[in-house]
């Protein structure tokens, strides 16, 4: 069953409970398996160098582990998915940056975080297909809602 999480339709995968409430839990796509760009794709393009997202959602913390959370939806996500959009809210919520540090900052941190994994320097197409991937993928969290 598909249902409307801001303004992506998405599968409805299962129900959790966390701290006595019932959650849907909905399959986010990424940039890998999304087709074509997500509405919020242009916008997110144009401000990559001077947008500071606000973050919506919420993050449960639960056995150690913090779970997105957007309305009553948790959403379930790939791993780099996840791993950006943790990024973001420690950046972002948690520990207020300085006024220079925007979205682009995130995604050059995940690139390096990348290239750490594997132990090599990408290469400059590497890198470009890696910010248009992390780019698509905060078009998505911005239309689902969870970043403004």
């Amino acid at each position: 069953m598909k249902v409307k999480v801001g303004n992506l339709e998405l599968e409805i995968v299962g129900e959790i409970d966390i701290g006595g409430k019932t959650y849907k839990v909905v399959e986010v796509p990424d940039s890998s398996e999304y087709k074509g760009f997500p509405p919020s794709w242009e916008t997110v393009k144009k401000s990559m160098l001077t947008w500071r997202p606000y973050f919506r959602g919420k993050m449960i913390e639960e056995e150690g582990r913090l779970i997105p959370v957007i309305d009553d939806y948790v959403l379930y996500m790939s791993k780099r998915m996840y791993e950006l959009l943790v990024n973001i809210y420690y950046t972002f919520k948690v520990n207020k940056p300085p006024l220079e540090v925007n979205i682009s900052t995130v995604i050059t941190q995940e690139i390096e975080k990348q290239e750490e994994a594997l132990g090599r320097t990408l290469t400059p197409e590497e890198k470009t297909q890696m910010y248009l991937d992390y780019s698509i993928d905060l078009a998505i969290l911005k239309d689902l809602g969870i970043l403004s």
